[in-house]
């Protein structure tokens, strides 16, 4: 992985973002060495909260480091400014140094979700668009390829499908979190994190 991040940086690309999930008990106790890489080195650092992806990663909120305690370990070491999200939309809540050596974004959909604002749809490698990263199901677009859709049928029915998506994942688990009812990630099936690509 470094070598690919410093052959990026010597082909001149830029801005080169790492991202990083933290989750408690694993790599928590690494958030200064990764912000002090970055700044070192001139990449962009995107810390993620952990979230519920997919089925198989055994998510708990025990594991969960959440925005404010990211924060608060790098700015008690490196004061932050808070920048805002990138054209008011982007998952991340950028941040930076105040002694203009870099930046970092966080991306809080466990204790901060942004689904009223979510522009982001995806398209997994065997053609179906996904409205959610947490969405269990998708649409299948590659049968409309198939069956000879013209480009202007198929913007019409993207531009349906995501004028119609109802996903509200991030914000109904906040919502049962915070209700005492108890929130089990299990419970809601999800199409795997490997599948649908970051």
């Amino acid at each position: 992985m470094l070598e690919g991040l410093f052959a990026a940086k010597h082909c001149g690309l830029h801005p080169i973002k790492i991202n990083v999930v933290v989750e408690r008990g694993v790599n928590d106790d690494d958030i200064i060495d990764l912000v002090e890489f970055s700044r070192k080195n001139g990449f962009a650092i995107r810390f993620i909260e952990y979230m519920d992806v997919g089925n198989s990663n055994n998510w708990t909120s025990e594991k969960l480091v959440a925005k404010k305690e990211i924060l608060d370990i790098i700015d008690a070491r490196y004061p932050l400014r808070e920048v805002g999200r990138d054209k008011g939309s982007a998952p991340s809540m950028d941040y930076e140094f105040i002694d203009g050596r870099g930046e970092i974004g966080v991306i809080a959909s466990i204790t901060e979700p942004f689904c009223s604002t979510c522009t982001r749809g995806r398209l997994t490698a065997d053609g179906k668009l996904v409205t959610c990263l947490f969405s269990a199901t998708g649409y299948d677009l590659k049968a409309l390829l198939r069956n000879g859709a013209t480009d202007e049928e198929i913007i019409e029915i993207v531009s349906a499908i995501w004028r119609k998506r109802t996903d509200r994942y991030s914000d109904e688990r906040l919502e049962a979190m915070n209700s005492g009812r108890g929130y089990r990630a299990k419970d809601h099936k999800k199409i795997e994190m490997i599948t649908l690509g970051g």
